[in-house]
């Protein structure tokens, strides 16, 4: 190509460029204009990922992971969901029963309410889901409701222990002679050699009480009135159902408390 050519070529495209330049210059600008942004993003969003976020530097001056979840689970127990969960773990270490059978005990080494509601919410949600069954188990076989519902909450500390929870076993039943015709497990209550029932439902241990108060060890209290729940419970203990020595009044403080003698009628 001559030098001549060369030239009119270049003169010709520089022409046509200055003739669209001209037609379209409001396009290309407004295209380039979002080219720049789009870059400008891309470079600060890769910025960011490659930096530490604020929240590290404010909680870990080190930028230590240790640190960082240190202070993320601290962040954390400040929500009202979590201090609750936390309540309610360190209730736990305290038996359902414990601030009924000991109503001092709260105040003396100043535990909070929160934790005692906890406890007394527990053992009335207890009552509530047995109530009725109780009732009924006094309807047929004459035994007080406020007594078979506060021997259930005693026994199994409000369905907690863990008798209750592994057998269903809500009332320290222990196992039949040479264990015939039932199913029985080892919690070594007073010995090694003691069994405990294992039942099929909180129900079957609820009937299997009321046979056991009908029979012939305790059946002579079927005499007392059905209302007289401190005379059951002088009753029970005086027949053996327990060891405990404080267990007639163990009984009645439980009623008493939580009015469970309102059941009886």
């Amino acid at each position: 190509m001559t030098y001549s050519n060369l030239y009119q070529t270049v003169l010709r495209h520089w022409i046509w460029l200055r003739g669209y330049w001209s037609l379209h210059w409001l396009q290309i600008v407004t295209i380039a204009f979002v080219a720049y942004i789009v870059m400008m993003r891309e470079v600060s969003i890769q910025l960011d990922l490659s930096s530490p976020p604020t929240i590290l530097a404010a909680h870990t001056p080190n930028h230590q992971a240790t640190a960082l979840n240190t202070s993320l689970v601290v962040e954390d127990l400040k929500s009202d969901a979590k201090q609750k969960e936390w309540k309610d773990r360190r209730a736990n270490r305290f038996a359902n029963l414990g601030f009924i059978l000991n109503p001092t005990y709260a105040k003396r080494h100043n535990v909070d309410q929160a934790t005692v509601g906890f406890h007394m919410n527990n053992c009335k949600n207890y009552v509530k889901r047995f109530a009725k069954v109780a009732q009924t188990e006094q309807e047929k076989f004459g035994i007080p409701a406020s007594i078979t519902l506060a021997q259930g909450l005693l026994e199994s500390d409000a369905g907690d222990s863990r008798l209750a929870v592994e057998s269903s076993n809500h009332f320290g039943i222990k196992c039949r002679s040479k264990c015939k015709g039932c199913t029985c497990r080892n919690y070594t209550d007073d010995s090694q050699y003691d069994m405990f029932r294992v039942f099929g439902s909180a129900w079957e241990s609820y009937r299997e009480h009321s046979l056991l108060l009908t029979g012939d060890r305790y059946k002579h209290l079927l005499d007392l009135d059905i209302s007289d729940y401190r005379a059951w419970a002088h009753g029970l203990k005086k027949a053996g159902y327990a060891t405990d020595k404080r267990y007639a009044e163990k009984l009645i403080a439980i009623v008493e408390s939580l009015e469970l003698s309102v059941y009886d009628r």
